[in-house]
């Protein structure tokens, strides 16, 4: 089993998150979805990414019982979707969550986007934490602004903070906050939603390592100590993309990768409408 899998970060209150896990954004078909997570197991993985709004969670859960892998060894992560943000909603939302899992706790719980709402809905992660059916909880999405105002009124300083960071968003800004708040860094849309391929730079540094575009952006963020949280439905991609064992980025890839025109691909956390 590639050493990557077995590789985990320290978050604030001690709990460990492993580094890739697998990301289901998308991911709806429901005998795909139970594939997928199986293989996903089956291979490595002990690290699952879903979320409220990505409607799998049924399936997930379903997955998991039938994978036969103890539950402690899995780390799950879910999200509450902005129209849940209200503090009473909040609660009842962790608390139905939990139950389409199937699960007595989720390992982490974040808030999906910083709506309006952000801080109730942080307040009921709190309450649902101090209960112990979230083992850490956190945030999506957030800028410095959101989180500057979050450490100003929580009782439970975030432990994550997922968000859009590819070598064409590296988002050094938000990182350097979080690195220096003991925020682990988890990045979603790392290969770029497929558009790695069009980047020269990336294209050659997967040459010169005889890997693909995919797993040079994985490579990337793992070695900045950032979670990655790859999507894939096909067993040899999700085999593949755990395949960084055997090469390393110089400085002088990291540097090229750094220097890649920035292009934000998902929405902007300080201007959505959703």
């Amino acid at each position: 089993m590639p050493k990557v899998l077995e590789q985990k970060l320290k978050l604030n209150n001690g709990t460990q998150i492993p580094i890739i896990g697998l990301g289901t954004y998308k991911l709806t078909d429901e005998q795909e979805t139970y594939q997928a997570v199986l293989t996903a197991l089956k291979n490595g993985y002990r690290h699952l990414d879903t979320a409220q709004y990505y409607g799998n969670e049924v399936i997930i859960g379903k997955a998991i019982k039938d994978s036969g892998v103890p539950r402690a060894e899995i780390f799950i992560t879910s999200k509450i979707w902005n129209s849940d943000h209200d503090y009473e909603k909040a609660l009842k939302q962790v608390d139905e969550i939990l139950e389409r899992l199937q699960l007595d706790y989720l390992d982490l719980c974040l808030i999906h986007w910083p709506t309006p709402k952000r801080l109730e809905c942080y307040r009921a992660l709190e309450e649902q934490y101090q209960a112990g059916k979230l083992k850490a909880i956190g945030v999506s999405n957030f800028e410095v602004s959101h989180l500057e105002e979050l450490l100003q009124h929580c009782k439970v300083k975030p432990m994550v903070n997922q968000i859009e960071l590819h070598p064409g968003l590296n988002n050094s800004e938000v990182l350097a906050y979080c690195r220096s708040h003991q925020i682990v860094v988890e990045s979603w849309s790392t290969m770029m939603q497929g558009k790695a391929s069009e980047v020269p730079v990336i294209v050659e540094i997967a040459k010169k390592h005889n890997k693909n575009v995919g797993q040079v952006c994985l490579k990337w963020a793992i070695q900045q100590e950032i979670v990655v949280l790859p999507k894939s439905s096909h067993e040899e991609r999700i085999i593949s993309n755990a395949q960084l064992d055997n090469f390393w980025l110089d400085d002088s890839d990291m540097y090229s990768l750094f220097t890649i025109p920035e292009q934000r691909l998902g929405p902007d956390p300080n201007n959505f409408d959703f």
